[in-house]
């Protein structure tokens, strides 16, 4: 039953890829880079570069899709005897061979305003039809009666609410009325013009936003005015949530005048509020009785500051702080006396609520292995003191706020660079790498090297070639950091079957790689010289903080204890602080 899951689960965010793959084509307009269908210019395989390279990946990873989905449908009729899985599993397969056609008939078309919107309306139906499916081999797919049927009904009118915008938002793009009010929240300076031809459609959209919103934080204040379940109450928290960054990045569409990377957010944005609402009806008619609002016993630790204290925890500071002195550091080497004391303090704000949501999520996932090891048993979730649920609308709340901050008050760069690290350290990092590979730590080592870019970023609207040196430092810096508390904490990692490197190679090789890992990044380091036009105060710094570095990586080597491990560990943490201050120090004085 858990294979299952995990098969509709994987088809599910295969779907919402495909869909936002499918907001990418639309946005760069390359909808017709393969004028014919199914094949591209006459060719199964075609040079695939410019455009014609997005609209074959958008073909390619539907035809994964479409497999995942016969797959999903298999399992079904094996495994289940709800009809209703079985019923789902076959529209599901339905929706899958409308829109096969549809596709077609998009590019025979030349991209039709009607067919274009008929090709998003099935896939966002196909798309609700593998969320409910989802969420019932999650959580059960036997329906509980209920008292309240108003509220389920409210949950299920909201959704169904919400399908009928997104439809509503893709023609607004197909007929091009994108633009059509050119400043927000008014309409050519006012708050009603005349509804006539793409000016009216815009008009249109917006009014239905907004009773959409209000939908939508209804069915929310309901949902926490009658029920006290926590997978409830944080759905709806999450709603409200990405329905306020769907007002922002809406705003942004006016503001970047339909850059491709805000509507790709705006779609992107709308299929996970659409999910999120799904979620919410399917979880309606599942739930037991409404309960009267009792007050909850809390423990000693659920009580006020404790209590913030424990959701300031999951947000991992520790990592945040080091985080922000890359970040900011990147900014006063980047622009050394131009970047505004505001500038700052926005990103180094957006920075931490990313890094915190990435860290929230994190502790979600591995809440098991938390629980087994002695260095991480007592954080909140694995200790029971916070609920999944709440945390992950807690995370969701921070990722939202960073991205909103970031792209108004910085720029829309280090906005993407940073929701792109937080998505790295969640999906690649922690769902994958983490359980699978000894090389978890090296290719995850990228989501934390990302912080040098989004300063750098946000500085100067674009990436350079130093804060590719910057990003290679930390990267490079993360693999001896880890491996030597792996080293001092393996009996830790052994319980709880996480293979990092001393667990699967012994640890005289993890001592063997750390030498080698610590050689490459203080050689990388000199290299700031050179290429990064730092003077004498960087160079003298980095070379004493490196050979200390060294010393600890070989010392580490040959005494083969628990202290040289703890000791290279505790060092790491404070040479990179200090060669970033270094940075900063050369940049500011000798500029």
């Amino acid at each position: 039953m858990k294979s299952f899951a995990r098969l509709v689960l994987a088809t599910t965010v295969a779907t919402y890829f495909l869909i936002v793959l499918g907001g990418v084509v639309r946005a760069t307009g390359s909808g017709l880079a393969c004028p014919d269908w199914p094949l591209c210019d006459g060719r199964w395989i075609p040079q695939l570069a410019g455009p014609v390279l997005i609209e074959y990946s958008h073909r390619l990873v539907a035809s994964v899709v479409g497999f995942l989905t016969l797959a999903v449908a298999v399992q079904t009729w094996r495994l289940w005897e709800a009809r209703a899985l079985r019923g789902l599993s076959t529209l599901a397969l339905l929706l899958v061979g409308v829109q096969i056609i549809l596709g077609g008939l998009t590019v025979q078309s030349e991209l039709s305003q009607w067919v274009v919107v008929a090709h998003l309306g099935t896939a966002m139906a196909f798309f609700a039809t593998l969320i409910v499916l989802a969420t019932l081999a999650v959580v059960g797919a036997k329906s509980v009666p209920g008292r309240d049927v108003r509220f389920r009904r409210l949950a299920v009118f909201t959704a169904i609410a919400t399908y009928m915008l997104v439809l509503l938002g893709g023609y607004v793009s197909a007929s091009g009325a994108g633009l059509a009010c050119p400043d927000w929240p008014l309409c050519t300076g006012e708050l009603l013009p005349p509804l006539r031809g793409a000016v009216g459609v815009h008009v249109v959209h917006r009014f239905a936003a907004a009773l959409v919103s209000v939908l939508i934080i209804a069915t929310t204040f309901a949902a926490y005015r009658l029920w006290r379940r926590p997978l409830l109450q944080a759905t709806s928290a999450i709603a409200v949530s990405l329905l306020i960054l769907q007002v922002f990045i809406g705003a942004l569409n006016i503001e970047y005048r339909l850059a491709p990377g805000v509507t790709t957010a705006h779609l992107a944005n709308a299929a996970a509020l659409f999910a999120t609402l799904i979620v919410l009806a399917v979880l309606a008619t599942r739930m037991t009785e409404p309960v009267a609002p009792l007050p909850k016993p809390l423990s000693p630790e659920g009580r006020g500051v404790a209590r913030i204290l424990d959701y300031v925890s999951l947000t991992k500071p520790r990592i945040v702080v080091l985080l922000l002195v890359t970040t900011g550091a990147a900014m006063l080497v980047a622009a050394p006396g131009v970047v505004s004391p505001w500038v700052m303090l926005s990103t180094l704000v957006g920075g931490a609520l990313a890094s915190g949501s990435a860290g929230a999520i994190n502790q979600i996932l591995e809440r098991d292995i938390d629980a087994l090891m002695a260095r991480t048993r007592r954080r909140p979730i694995a200790a029971g003191r916070i609920d999944p649920p709440f945390a992950f609308a807690f995370a969701v709340v921070l990722g939202a706020l960073a991205f909103a901050i970031l792209a108004s008050l910085v720029n829309l760069l280090s906005a993407v660079l940073a929701m792109l690290g937080l998505l790295f350290y969640v999906f690649i990092y922690t769902v994958w790498l983490k359980r699978a590979t000894p090389q978890n730590i090296v290719i995850g080592g990228a989501a934390g090297a990302v912080p040098p870019l989004v300063g750098w970023a946000a500085a100067t609207g674009r990436v350079e070639f130093p804060a590719v040196l910057l990003f290679l430092i930390v990267f490079l810096w993360t693999p001896p950091h880890f491996w030597a508390l792996s080293l001092y904490r393996l009996e830790d990692y052994t319980r709880a079957h996480v293979p990092m490197l001393p667990v699967v190679a012994g640890e005289h090789e993890t001592r063997r790689q750390i030498v080698i890992y610590s050689v490459l990044l203080v050689s990388t380091t000199m290299l700031l010289y050179p290429i990064g036009s730092m003077g004498w105060m960087y160079v003298s710094a980095a070379a004493a903080l490196g050979s200390v570095f060294l010393w600890r990586a070989i010392h580490l080597r040959r005494a083969q204890t628990p202290q040289s491990a703890r000791g290279l560990f505790s060092y790491s943490i404070v040479y990179l602080a200090l060669l970033f201050a270094a940075m900063v120090m050369d940049r500011m004085l000798l500029t």
